[in-house]
């Protein structure tokens, strides 16, 4: 009897076919994944509510425990979402995070009001510190990183841009807002800024420059009126 020894496929033969796999089982995943987080969002309370705090955080491993996420929120991308626990996400609120090597961070008790509009960009990071709220019909806007820090109050129709017009050039430098800052209505973040902390900015200002820390800003374009800790009112 004469046997034959294979000697199996190549190594080289085997890869395209595994690569092809994986790529075919993670894109049905994602395409079942947006699929199922659409028939979520306009399911209203309570059923709605309930649905979406228990299913969210198992549809994405990176969300946390009980999410308050209202009918109508509407998330793209939501594989590039880190959220801690407890955030609140009101109605009408869009996250587009569907953007290649894109982050949203929202930490522990974060909470956006009705409205809101948050849009990364390709290479964009955005991050949302602990406790903090921002307003109804506020917008944060890569594709500049924008970095907000923890217990911030930004007020409604506030606008924060990290980017530039094409007539200025596309390079971005990016926002940092700092621990604790408070954000008046209609203010306007520019990118490039750096808010310090406990800084207070007026309504209706237009951020272009660096703000120390503990400063009261007001004006277009804003100016520093006074030092918090330095003022009577301190």
């Amino acid at each position: 009897m004469k046997i034959e020894i294979s000697e199996g496929p190549r190594s080289e033969d085997i890869k395209p076919q595994n690569t092809e796999i994986v790529s075919s089982n993670n894109s049905k995943k994602h395409v079942l994944r947006k699929l199922i987080f659409s028939l979520l969002e306009p399911i209203p309370r309570p059923l709605g509510t309930v649905a979406r705090k228990l299913l969210y955080p198992l549809l994405s491993k990176t969300w946390g425990k009980d999410p308050y996420i209202q009918a109508w929120v509407e998330i793209l991308g939501a594989d590039h979402v880190i959220a801690g626990d407890n955030i609140r996400i009101l109605r009408y609120s869009i996250l587009n995070c569907d953007f290649e090597n894109s982050l949203l961070k929202l930490g522990k008790d974060v909470s956006l009001d009705r409205n809101v509009s948050i849009r990364l960009g390709n290479n964009c990071t955005i991050d949302i510190g602990e406790r903090t709220y921002i307003g109804p019909f506020t917008c944060v806007s890569g594709p500049g990183n924008i970095t907000i820090g923890r217990e911030c109050m930004i007020a409604s129709m506030a606008g924060i841009y990290a980017k530039q017009h094409r007539h200025v050039g596309s390079r971005t430098k990016g926002i940092t807002i700092e621990d604790k800052c408070w954000i008046g209505t209609g203010a306007k973040i520019l990118d490039g800024v750096t808010i310090g902390y406990g800084s207070a900015i007026g309504a209706g200002a237009v951020v272009t420059k660096d703000i120390p820390p503990y400063s009261v800003a007001v004006g277009v374009p804003a100016r520093v009126l006074e030092n918090r800790r330095t003022s009577p009112d301190g």
